[in-house]
């Protein structure tokens, strides 16, 4: 009999599964599972192996049987494991023909880990601190492995029956309705579902624990029948599912409706988990979320309302996309990823059409725009071949970019035709698997045009073009599109590349765009240059535009007006605030272009003028003082007068896209220092903390309130309130609010102390992100951020390596902000001699990103002086602060030779990492192993009577005296985190204020010198002392700021047994 051979990436094409049998017996004692399972298999050639994947699995016993030759049972001689691949090889004494009646037979014990990945267990405590364990699945992308032997393969489908041993009265969850239950004699229960469809692996997932739910019903109007659908959440919580599970239950409908295709299951469960690494997964009819991207309370934020609906519209739209038709191997994985993002604000915008959800769109893809300005970036279509690069692929290039060409896609073809063009390849493709040629192909056949050769190049050229404008004469434009680049260096060779352009170009006189497609480096056009005029209209494409100054001026002068919407003038200000990041437009042109602003109404578009400022500011956070209060003068004029408009209190039934604006403002004029702002936070939040009064925060202004309050206090009783508030609320947004506020602790202790918090066992480790991100707003955080990461990567590595983009995302976070030379140095140093497999294209990423603000400063940083002078918001009695840092590095280099540098050094980006040991080796020598406190790259002082500074909250910082135990700029910690004493002081008292600023820049010299002098003693020092006690404990670093900074937490969390796997008892713990 022939058999047909199924192609996989890594294992044997000649033997398909067709079945999984699989019984899951969890043994909560010791952390473990038995598991049995049959799987049914084809196999095509005759063979003395099977070879599957397998991660952490004790096999016990293992055979195979042909079930028409009753009795016919060969047992496994061997089992040997290939850890690199992740996978079991199975000998036997026969050989085992050809033939679809083959049953495999294995019993295993796992490992219910503490990872987030595949069989896990969870913990959470309700409202009456009832302590509750479950545990639960998440097998995207190559997990399903660590739970069962299996082909971990998306184009290997198979159909599964589960059963699950379970203690009674606890749920279990499954992809398929429960078909029965058995109550065993021990106070168990045997949970078997009904057989799923066919479908991949990592769709497959269970859920054993204490869960409320809440439950509603489709029409049945586009099913035949209705559709059950259910809410589980932690006891306690389901009341806040409502929201969620009626979206729920209109995107089922929709979807339903839109393919043609009924609902493939017999019901939809969504389920709140407290652990959970993604922020969802669309499991085949049992969709996991974190608590945060499902929960909201009935007076929730229209924020995350908005949030909640796409998220759960997206997994949803899975059902169909990416379920009923999979994609073949992970290479394809953007096409699903992006087609579910684009369905989902299709879907929303039908769904709530007064959210303008596509300009929310065009706020939310500037990100992907500027990571996918980097070098370092990658294809939509990215060939991938083991799991560590599965993992990193799953970011903004795929998600966000994806959703965004075929966005563009759509207004070419129309949206009607990709909809149609997309129902005919579903039903084309529905239970099987297909790539992204297969569908280019459909909708060519769709819609009658050159799909493939429209969108290959958007999908397999990594980046996206630039169309610079030049004005030939007052009728005539030149149109030229070459790479952008965040550098702004494109090289010769990069510069031939073409993209196919839909211009979507507008006019005064003809505010229609017009669809004109341009396929070639340059185009000429005739366009009427004296009134305003705009490309990208509707901001469809993936592109950036760069005007004249002259068009600029007159597009910002239609603000107020109704001739650009609220699209066009975010992608306008976001194009502007990029080609000043990159050089090809001076930072003043921004600052310039936000005066027309001052009248806006809109919230997307003051949201996104918030984000560009923090850009601006988080790059400048280092320089002098005066410069940073003058930029945050700007900030504070721009959002206190729409305090002033709004006020701070929410009448009933206001507009959300008010609601949004007045948070924003609050929190921006906030964090400009703005008096009254500050004032009435504080009162706000002595009421809600003390007093208990509630509606003294309204849930839209408690992270702005919050994050005021703890930035402009450096006392610890506010930090205590949020802390305390954290521990008390079982409102999930609540405790992400409180957890996330706190990294803007203004002061040392306070940095240190979220950094203990966040790695203590009050955290879940999905949060522990949550809780740094906002450490990098200052420079005390900056730096101590940093110096734990360091300190404590051997520890964060061992422990969270396995963790979805938990590695990835705690680097971005301690590295991305950097705007310094010495920085740039100490991340090559730090990471020339690691193992970067698992996180390699994130960390190349965040060098080119610190390149990119390094050049951004030293390029501009007199630019955005004079401007700030010129326009009235540098205080003149400062004068020019050009001899402190404008126009140099904290080095005193100029900006040329850091650009030079910068060159030299670029070597060690993108696959050069692991090999830049000898350029890594000079910078090492200053930089590696600096101790805590050590800010040199971001030195700034003040002019003052005092060298060194304390810097928190968003500024260089005032003076402080020189024995002040405060952090200092410039100072230099000892190993326990105690100041080591400077030995260069300034007396300059009596002296006027040119000769104390002279003295200063000497002072300041010295000092430097000082300091790289105590550095290289105390590293020495710490050479010596770590040499012995490396030889007797076996590891890296010595330094801690607290020796038991990182310990205490490791050990208060429950330990993980992937070490411990012969420890496990093999044999009578487990009966049936």
């Amino acid at each position: 009999m022939t058999v047909s051979k199924r192609p996989s990436r890594t294992l044997q094409g000649s033997i398909i599964p067709i079945h999984y049998n699989l019984k899951i017996v969890p043994c909560p004692v010791n952390f473990s599972f038995l598991g049995v399972c049959s799987i049914e298999i084809c196999i095509a050639e005759p063979t003395f192996i099977i070879t599957l994947h397998a991660k952490e699995l004790n096999i016990q016993t293992a055979s195979t049987r042909d079930h028409i030759l009753n009795g016919y049972n060969i047992t496994a001689t061997s089992v040997s494991y290939n850890v690199e691949e992740e996978t079991i090889t199975l000998e036997f004494p026969e050989i085992l023909h050809a033939g679809p009646s083959w049953i495999l037979d294995v019993t295993y014990i796992g490992l219910v880990n503490d990872k987030l990945n595949g069989f896990y267990r969870s913990v959470y405590t309700d409202a009456d601190n009832n302590v509750h364990q479950l545990t639960t699945t998440q097998f995207q992308s190559t997990h399903a492995r660590r739970a069962f032997p299996c082909w971990d393969e998306p184009a290997i489908k198979a159909t599964f029956s589960l059963t699950l041993v379970a203690p009674q009265g606890v749920t279990c969850l499954s992809n398929m309705s429960v078909e029965t239950i058995t109550q065993l004699e021990n106070g168990m229960q045997e949970v078997s579902f009904m057989k799923t469809p066919i479908m991949s692996t990592y769709l497959l997932a269970w859920a054993i624990g204490d869960f409320d739910f809440i439950e509603a019903y489709t029409s049945g109007d586009y099913n035949g029948e209705k559709i059950r659908c259910r809410l589980y959440a932690p006891v306690g919580l389901a009341d806040q599912g409502h929201y969620s599970l009626d979206l729920a239950v209109k995107a089922i409908e929709y979807f339903s409706r839109l393919f043609n295709i009924p609902y493939p299951l017999p019901k939809l469960d969504l389920v709140a988990v407290p652990d959970f690494a993604p922020g969802a997964m669309e499991n085949w009819g049992l969709i996991m979320f974190r608590t945060y991207a499902l929960l909201i309370e009935e007076y929730g934020s229209q924020e995350r309302k908005h949030e909640i609906a796409a998220t759960v519209v997206h997994e949803i739209s899975h059902q169909w996309f990416g379920n009923l038709v999979t994609m073949e191997w992970w290479s394809d994985l953007w096409l699903f990823e992006g087609f579910a993002t684009h369905l989902a604000y299709i879907v929303v915008d039908e769904l709530f059409p007064g959210w303008d959800i596509w300009s929310e769109f065009v706020k939310r893809i500037q990100e992907v725009l500027k990571h996918d300005s980097l070098r370092t970036s990658h294809p939509v279509e990215v060939g991938v071949a083991n799991p560590s690069e599965i993992t990193q692929i799953f970011d903004e290039i795929s998600y966000m970019k994806g959703a965004s060409v075929l966005r563009m896609l759509s207004a070419w073809l129309g949206q009607n035709q990709l909809l149609l063009g997309i129902r005919k390849f579903i039903h084309k493709y529905m239970w099987s698997n297909a790539n992204t040629d297969d569908l280019w192909v459909t909708l060519a056949e769709e819609c009658k045009v050159d799909v493939p050769g429209f969108m290959s190049k958007w999908t397999r050229q990594t980046g996206y073009p630039v169309l610079s404008i030049t004005e030939l004469d007052t009728s005539t434009i030149l149109v030229r599109q070459s790479l952008f680049l965040s550098t702004d260096d494109v090289r010769e060779e990069e510069d031939t590349l073409i993209w196919p352009v839909p211009l979507g170009l507008a006019t005064a006189s003809d505010p229609t765009p017009r669809n004109i497609m341009m396929d070639t480096k340059e185009i000429i056009l005739k366009v009427d240059t004296t009134q305003w005029y705009k490309f990208n209209m509707g901001q469809t494409g993936f592109y950036r535009v760069s005007y004249p100054s002259k068009t600029l001026g007159l597009l910002g002068q239609t603000f107020g007006t109704e001739q650009l919407d609220t699209a066009n003038r975010v992608g306008l200000l976001t194009d502007v605030a990029a080609l000043v990041a990159s050089g090809i437009a001076p930072t003043s042109s921004f600052l310039t272009l936000l005066k027309y602003f001052e009248d806006e109404q809109d919230y997307l578009v003051w949201a996104e003028i918030s984000i560009r400022l923090q850009e601006l500011l988080a790059v400048w956070l280092e320089q002098p003082e005066p410069i940073m209060n003058g930029l945050k003068e700007v900030q504070r004029r721009l959002f206190t007068k729409i305090v002033k408009r709004l006020g701070w209190d929410c009448p009933e039934g206001e507009d959300s896209a008010i609601v949004n604006l007045r948070a924003v403002a609050i929190r921006f004029a906030g964090r400009a220092g703005d008096p009254e702002i500050l004032a009435e936070a504080r009162r706000r939040f002595r009421a809600f903390m003390k007093d208990k009064n509630a509606a003294a925060i309204p849930p839209d202004l408690r992270f702005p309130v919050f994050e005021i309050v703890l930035r402009s206090t450096e006392g610890v009783d506010e930090y205590e309130d949020v802390v305390n508030y954290y521990r008390e609320t079982f409102i999930p947004a609540e405790k992400v609010v409180a957890l996330s506020v706190l990294g803007y602790g203004n002061s040392l202790e306070l940095v240190r102390r979220t950094l203990a918090f966040a790695m203590s066992t009050e955290v879940r480790t999905q949060d522990i992100l949550s809780a740094i991100a906002t450490l990098r707003s200052s420079v005390v955080g900056r730096a101590e951020l940093w110096n734990f990461m360091r300190h404590h990567w051997d520890v964060l590595y061992e422990r969270h390596r396995g963790d979805i983009g938990f590695l990835d995302y705690f680097v971005v976070l301690s590295i991305e902000s950097f705007s310094t030379l010495e920085r740039y140095h100490e991340v090559q140093a730090f990471f020339a001699n690691k193992d970067t497999s698992e996180y390699d294209r994130i960390l190349a990423t965040c060098l080119e990103g610190i390149r990119m603000n390094i050049l951004w400063l030293e390029r501009d940083c007199m630019n955005v002086e004079e401007w700030l002078r010129s326009n009235g918001y540098l205080a003149t009695e400062h004068g020019s602060i050009e001899n402190l840092s404008i126009g140099h590095n904290n080095n005193g280099l100029p900006a040329k030779a850091v650009i030079q540098d910068l060159g030299a050094a670029n070597g060690l980006l993108g696959h050069d990492l692991a090999s830049g040991a000898a350029a890594a080796a000079a910078a090492t020598a200053v930089v590696a192993g600096r101790p805590a406190g050590l800010i040199k790259g971001g030195m700034s002082p003040s002019v003052s009577a005092s060298i060194t500074g304390t810097s928190s909250g968003d500024s260089s910082g005032t003076s402080t005296p020189a024995n002040s135990t405060h952090y200092p700029q410039g100072g230099l910690y000892s190993q326990h985190g105690t100041y080591a004493q400077s030995q260069v002081y300034a007396d300059i008292a009596g002296q006027g204020p040119e000769e104390q600023a002279r003295q200063l820049l000497l002072l300041q010299k010295d000092q430097q010198q000082h300091e790289l002098r105590m550095q290289r003693e105390f590293q020495l020092q710490q050479q010596q002392q770590q040499q012995p006690e490396q030889a007797r404990h076996g590891q890296g670093h010595g330094y801690t700021h607290d020796p038991n900074y990182l310990n205490q937490a490791q050990d208060q969390r429950p330990r993980s047994l992937e070490h411990d796997m012969e420890l496990l008892s093999m044999s009578g713990d487990y009966k049936f």
